[in-house]
């Protein structure tokens, strides 16, 4: 990746500040949510249990989450690791505006639990933002409004308006509705502010380890497209969270405090080393036209038909007679995301031949996959510590037989 294409690295920075009383959560611009990310964890595990539908939680509320750099998307540390294919794969098909399971299976098969019917999901954030007032459930050929393109059309005709704002919660669908996906983000407010495009996000139900990390990942993921689109970068993205909370049944939140405490008080430790070394790039693109809502659906495209790839290479096991040349295309396009299209073949190759192996044969096959993720950044011509590279890396030497989890970040 040639340094003119993608321009900027962002480069790691240092702690911030949770201040308890005024349920303020603020980043440090060289830095990102990582380092912070510990602190909020210890508060919350001091908190009392209470009753939720959900079981008990320990909760806090109307909790403001400023991440002055969104740009460095990648959350985790600390025995909190994410699963980097996942992510990719869920921001692009939100961005594309979808609905269905069977594209986030691929990647996370658990993600079927919450359709009601196991085809659709009731609540699909991209759905909801690029077909407004369509069921997911609906079969309609009204394609409903799409927010997205309204919203870029609106900021790119008038930079200085406050009237941009997309929905997500829709009473007719969601309100006393029993389903297994109401939405917890509801609300998305744009604005562009000294040439950056500044986001809020309105959220009623927040998981700090199970929501909010995925949410400051999928929301700057899409709103960098939108950026993209109409030429300004990425400004301060601030997530109000009602209730952010953690869960008696998961063991995340007791056993990041314990990863906490010893990386605090033995010297040497440095559990979250991966998330402080790494970079993030800027997404490129080379678009065919200069006006933005046109740009938004050239980009649209580009990723449906990624996705289309994707879906097919899970379900044939191989790439089509015409993949070498729809490879070149993509990098022609763009470097950024001809990179995050070879991790997700990479994570369907492990995944397609990791059953019934033998540890050894695991083992030549994880290698193999490491391999590949050494080799991209002298391919793609960028820094070895790319987030999505370093975590994609650590996804597989995790699985390695003799992996160390000590060194496992």
């Amino acid at each position: 990746m040639k340094e003119e294409t993608i321009s900027k690295s962002i480069d790691g920075g240092s702690v911030h500040d949770f201040n308890l009383n005024r349920r303020v959560a603020y980043t440090d611009p060289r830095g990102s949510f990582s380092q912070l990310y510990p602190y909020i964890n210890r508060v919350m595990c001091q908190l009392p249990w209470q009753n939720s539908r959900g079981g008990k939680v320990r909760e806090l509320l109307d909790v403001k989450t400023v991440i002055t750099n969104p740009y460095r998307r990648c959350v985790g540390g600390y025995g909190r690791n994410i699963n980097v294919f996942f992510l990719l794969a869920e921001a692009m098909w939100i961005a594309a505006g979808r609905k269905d399971v069977e594209f986030l299976t691929i990647f996370n098969s658990r993600m079927a639990d919450f359709s009601d019917n196991g085809e659709t999901f009731h609540a699909p954030y991209g759905w909801r933002l690029r077909h407004w007032g369509i069921a997911s459930e609906s079969e309609s050929a009204d394609p409903g409004l799409d927010q997205v393109a309204e919203a870029v059309r609106l900021l790119s005709a008038d930079p200085d308006t406050r009237q941009v704002v997309m929905s997500i919660w829709n009473p007719k669908f969601d309100l006393g509705v029993k389903t297994k996906d109401l939405p917890c983000n509801d609300m998305v407010m744009l604005k562009i502010r000294d040439g950056k495009l500044v986001t809020t996000i309105q959220n009623r139900s927040n998981d700090l380890h199970w929501g909010l990390p995925t949410n400051i990942f999928q929301f700057s993921f899409l709103t960098e497209i939108m950026s993209l689109c109409l030429g300004v970068e990425l400004g301060v993205q601030t997530h109000n969270s009602q209730s952010l909370h953690v869960y008696e049944w998961s063991d995340v939140a007791e056993k990041m405090n314990d990863f906490f405490a010893k990386d605090v008080y033995t010297p040497g430790s440095a559990q979250l080393g991966l998330y402080n070394e790494a970079i993030s790039y800027m997404m490129d693109f080379n678009f065919e036209s200069e006006v933005p809502v046109n740009r938004l659906r050239e980009i649209t495209v580009f990723l449906e038909e990624m996705i289309t790839r994707l879906l097919n290479r899970n379900t044939n096991g191989g790439d089509p007679e015409d993949e070498a040349g729809y490879q070149r295309y993509v990098h022609e396009k763009s470097i950024y995301f001809s990179a995050v299209y070879q991790l997700l073949k990479e994570y369907i190759f492990y995944k397609a031949n990791r059953g019934g192996c033998l540890p050894k044969d695991r083992d030549q096959l994880l290698k193999g996959n490491i391999s590949i993720v050494d080799y991209m950044p002298d391919y793609y011509q960028v820094d070895a510590r790319w987030d999505y590279l370093m975590l994609a890396r650590n996804f597989f030497a995790a699985r390695l037989s003799n992996a160390d989890p000590n060194t496992i970040l």
